[in-house]
């Protein structure tokens, strides 16, 4: 398993079903780069699925660097700045993404 597969299953080990109450969405991640790839997640009652490749119909797609993905994940870069800066781009509903920081607690 790679560094970016090791860190979204902490990320779904660490999946707060208190705050994804009610919302129903599919995500998909699409990270560019060494080590990038696209991968999704699935929310729904209560529960939170990861899957590898891309999703069909995604609700929200979240596209950046591997590498910002894994400063993202070590705490070493701001979701905010890093959307702010371009860096971390959203298509489908932002809402719906940034309810992610919610839902996985960054």
């Amino acid at each position: 398993m790679g560094r970016v597969e090791e860190s979204l299953a902490a990320l779904v080990a660490g999946f707060r079903p208190e705050a994804a109450r009610g919302v129903q969405a599919v995500f998909e991640l699409e990270l560019s780069g060494d080590g990038g790839g696209k991968w999704h997640l699935k929310v729904g009652d209560g529960k939170c699925e990861l899957g590898s490749g891309p999703a069909q119909d995604p609700n929200a797609t979240i596209s950046m660097s591997a590498e910002d993905w894994g400063r993202l994940m070590g705490r070493e870069l701001d979701v905010e700045q890093a959307f702010s800066e371009g860096r971390i781009r959203v298509t489908g509903s932002l809402y719906l993404a940034m309810q992610l920081g919610e839902m996985f607690g960054f």
